[in-house]
């Protein structure tokens, strides 16, 4: 029997309001220095380890349904956001990272000074 190691993605939560993409992902027992976010226009990327604590004499009475070892998750986003701006925080478990949209305003000025000439 081989030892494979699983990747494991987190549950995740999208939502928008009229100015930012707010993304939750629950990591319970994952600590900050653990995940590397990574943003790019319209994509974000989630990857880290949660660590098992090794206890030397205790015994698994209930086989264990956390999830331990390497996690990772990319979320392709309905709107390009600023990647600039993005933040993000670890708070009880649950990883919240805010990402606030590109402004279209300066892309619709660009194209219809163009559409004029």
């Amino acid at each position: 029997m081989t030892n494979s190691i699983k990747i494991w993605s987190p549950a995740l939560e999208l939502n928008e309001t009229d100015t930012e993409l707010i993304l939750k992902a629950e990591l319970p027992g994952v600590e900050l220095k653990e995940l590397q976010v990574h943003a790019e226009v319209e994509t974000i990327s989630i990857a880290g380890v949660h660590q098992k604590e090794q206890q030397p004499k205790a015994r698994e009475i209930i086989p264990s349904q956390l999830h331990y070892g390497p996690l990772q998750c990319h979320v392709p986003l309905p709107v390009p956001i600023n990647v600039e701006q993005v933040r993000a925080e670890l708070v009880d478990g649950v990883l919240t990272i805010t990402m606030p949209k590109l402004e279209q305003a300066s892309s619709t000025k660009a194209m219809a000074s163009t559409a004029n000439k």
